[in-house]
């Protein structure tokens, strides 16, 4: 099953530090960036970084729904 295309988060956010040393999927993702070189795996982390903040957003309205019940 595929889901729809994203767009790639902006370069600026893959560079926040907020959460360095935060053992995260999108912390791993930002790490990974930073540590390329490579503008084909950066996009890729990019395009995955919008992809984990489109899962936790659904997970997390999935979550509020289900407690209503």
């Amino acid at each position: 099953m595929s889901y729809q295309k994203v767009e790639p988060v902006e370069k600026i956010k893959m560079q926040r530090a907020r959460y360095a040393g935060h053992n995260t999927i999108c912390q791993v993702l930002r790490d990974i960036y930073g540590m390329s070189a490579d503008e084909e795996l950066r996009l890729k982390c990019r395009i995955a970084m919008a992809m984990a903040k489109k899962m936790h957003a659904r997970l997390k309205a999935y979550k509020e729904q289900n407690e209503d019940q």
